[in-house]
């Protein structure tokens, strides 16, 4: 009788009797059995192919103590609170901060990162109170010439990390490091002497961390540069508050030999790429594990959403470049339409013809996939019943129509959305009288003048008199409660005659009006 003999392995592999001492970091297996692939195992460990930032102490790593409180940015080697306002420091190895926020996690790199205030709003709202770090740089920035910042920025959720722009900014000489002075609401760097703005980046997220990059030409050799919010005063009912870390500040040409991606419309299309070197080997991973048959400087066909890395090998050695995320939006739209009632929609396939919520997966102006949700309205007949009053002058619009005389009346109109209404109107005058004559004699009896009017007449706001020259006569007191005309004229009885009355009143539709008559005084 034959026996095979298997080795069983950790996780349930089987070997068939190789076993290896390290990890094979090209085949997407755990070769040495810890559970680790690839990547994934520090047996593969590469060091990461990226340009030297200019920057001290890019990610915040190097102490020289433990903070123990927020403010504690002076344990971070080389950084300096660059505002009075002061920047947060968080680190592992003692104050983490995850106790105080809900930190999206992983932390980009290591244990060090920064958070930062861009205005304090609350019982006391102040847009000035902007939040900085600053530190020399370990060698120049020189004049004209292009260079970039890489940078990972972390947010909470979107009301309180809303979008924001971070701005770079620098200076010649070292010492302008802090700026500001005692002043809280100094504001953004570029405030006071010696500073100028490099450049800036509009970033955004959600609970998570996202790298953004600020391109920028300095016009003057730059030693020291302080990173933060931009100079616009932003007004929010929550305090914005961000963190930053691993900050690469080098030569813009240094950064091509980074993972780019086409530009090509759809995700499904998206290849990514790395520049092709001679005599050098490539293999392409998504989240630490090899992509079988990856082995060009292109990687076409995405397996998926990932982390993607490449890692590059020649006779000196290998690199690992740092990672693309892949995290495309989803296609998804989502629409609001309306029709009348008895017409139909064609949305995708289907004809819709009642109200409610639909789902397609339709195709873009560019051809690709998107998820569309339709809420459509049905727009049902109306009929609508209408009192309005006008005065003799005066029209009504009921659609199209003009009207200037009393009566009921049936209209269809049709509605900006194209629907048909049905509105029944009854039109009248206002009940207002402008008496034409008076006799102010003291018989009690029709002895001063003023205008009359049912309860449609909310009040008379003015009245004057003039003669039929236009020589006032009589202005009524914005004070007074009753516009009432007694027949004189400072003071003395005025001639019999013939006068104008003009009266401002006000409705019960809350419009003035300005109302004329004449009005034969008798003595």
């Amino acid at each position: 009788m034959a026996f095979v003999l298997f080795l069983i392995m950790p996780e349930g592999r089987v070997n068939s009797g190789l076993s290896y001492s390290s990890e094979i970091c090209n085949n997407a297996l755990d070769d040495d059995g810890d559970g680790l692939v690839d990547l994934n195992d520090s047996d593969c460990f590469c060091p990461l192919l990226e340009p030297i930032s200019i920057i001290p102490n890019p990610s915040f790593e190097n102490v020289d103590c433990c903070p123990e409180e927020p403010s504690s940015l002076d344990c971070a080697t080389d950084w300096v609170q660059a505002s009075r306002a002061t920047t947060d420091y968080y680190n592992l190895c003692d104050f983490s901060g995850l106790e105080i926020f809900d930190i999206p996690l992983p932390i980009p790199d290591g244990e060090g990162y920064i958070g930062f205030f861009d205005g304090i709003f609350g019982s006391e709202m102040d847009p000035n109170y902007k939040e900085y770090v600053g530190n020399c740089l370990t060698e120049p920035m020189e004049a004209n010439t292009t260079y970039r910042l890489q940078f990972n920025i972390g947010f909470l959720d979107r009301e309180s990390s809303p979008s924001t722009d971070i701005a770079i900014f620098g200076t010649e000489d070292c010492s302008n490091l802090p700026f500001g002075e005692d002043d809280f609401s100094f504001g953004c760097p570029t405030n006071g002497p010696g500073w100028v703005r490099l450049g800036a980046a509009s970033v955004f997220g959600d609970n998570e961390w996202k790298q953004f990059e600020i391109k920028f030409t300095p016009k003057n050799d730059i030693v020291a540069v302080v990173l933060g919010p931009d100079c616009a005063q932003r007004v929010f009912p929550k305090s914005p508050y961000y963190f930053l870390d691993h900050l690469i500040l080098a030569e813009d040409r240094t950064f091509e030999v980074d993972i780019s991606a086409n530009d090509r419309p759809c995700p499904s299309e998206l290849a990514l790429e790395i520049t092709s070197e001679d005599r050098i080997v490539y293999q392409w991973y998504i989240d630490g594990v090899a992509i079988r048959d990856a082995n060009a400087s292109v990687l076409q066909s995405l397996p998926g959403r990932g982390e993607y890395q490449v890692r590059i090998e020649n006779e000196q050695g290998c690199k690992i470049s740092r990672s693309y995320i892949h995290d495309p939006p989803f296609q998804t739209a989502w629409i609001t339409e309306s029709i009348c009632q008895g017409d139909s929609l064609l949305f995708g396939t289907q004809l819709l013809t009642t109200d409610g919520t639909y789902i397609e997966t339709l195709q873009t102006v560019r051809n690709c996939d998107s998820i569309v949700h339709l809420e459509l309205i049905i727009n049902h007949h109306v009929e609508k019943f209408e009192s309005a009053k006008i005065f003799p002058s005066e029209v009504y619009e009921l659609g199209e129509e003009q009207i200037n005389t009393p009566g009921e009346y049936i209209q269809t109109v049709t509605s900006n959305s194209g629907c048909d209404s049905t509105i029944y109107l009854n039109l009248d005058f206002y009940s207002v009288y402008v008496p034409n004559a008076f006799s102010p004699n003291g018989d009690g009896v029709n002895d001063v003048f003023m205008i009359q009017g049912a309860e449609d007449l909310v009040s008379v706001l003015s009245l004057n008199i003039y003669t039929r020259w236009g020589n006032q006569v009589y202005s009524s007191s914005p004070s007074s409660y009753e516009k009432v005309w007694d027949g004189t004229s400072n003071g003395t009885m005025a001639d019999t005659g013939i006068y104008v009355c003009e009266a401002v009143v006000l409705m019960d539709d809350n419009k003035e009006r300005t109302i004329y008559g004449d009005v034969v005084l008798i003595r």
